[in-house]
Order: structure tokens, then sequence, then C-alpha cells
């Protein structure tokens, strides 16, 4: 059984439309180590996509980054203000290094900026 907690299926972005309308008509912002695309969604719930260039890390880096993402995402989802959003997390160098308590730290005041609309 799965907690409220959990990463479920349904709360990732999967099709390459969905990344594009979140890349071409959502709001930009930028961290030191990421770059975010939001928009607001349809859904009752927030999704997350990742963005992990090859051209910047092998595969095991690779990985570990969106392990971390996705571990910030599951235990840091309901501070995400309403209304429901995609999200689409585009890493840059230096993310291999980050922690999901650093992360943290990075993500939440990009969205404690959001005006409740986007």
């Amino acid at each position: 059984m799965r907690g409220k907690n959990s990463f479920q299926p349904h709360e990732r972005i999967r099709r390459s439309a969905d990344f594009q309308r979140v890349k071409n008509a959502g709001k930009r912002a930028k961290t030191r180590h990421f770059g975010l695309n939001i928009i607001p969604n349809d859904l009752e719930y927030h999704r997350l996509g990742l963005v992990v260039q090859k051209r910047f890390w092998c595969a095991v880096k690779r990985n570990r980054i969106k392990r971390v993402i996705r571990e910030w995402f599951r235990l840091d989802k309901a501070q995400i203000p309403m209304p429901p959003k995609d999200i689409v997390i585009i890493a840059r160098p230096g993310a291999e290094k980050m922690n999901p308590v650093e992360l943290r730290a990075e993500f939440l005041p990009v969205f404690g900026k959001q005006d409740g609309t986007h």
C-alpha cells in the first residue's frame, strides 16, 4: 500500500507533448543547479518531469540526480502551493552533488515566490 508520501506513476510527466507544453507555455525559474519550468495543470495533483542530459554526466550520475530529485518531490510535494502544477526540472552541472535536503533549500523558495496561479 502506498502512502501520501509515495511517488505515484500518474505523478510523472512522460509524454513529449507534455514536456513541450510546459517548456513553451510555462513560467521559468533558475536556481544555481537547476532550471525549472512550471505551469498549472487541470489535474488534482502535481506532476514532475526530469531532464538530465547525457552530455554532462555518465549514466550512474544521471540516475543518482534523478533519484535524488524524485526523493525531494516525494517528500515535499505537499509543500508546493496549489493549484496543481506540471513541473519540469532541468539539471545543470553541479546537480550531481546535491542531496534531498539541499534540493529543498534550493527549490522551495522558487515555489514560495509563486503567486498561486502559476
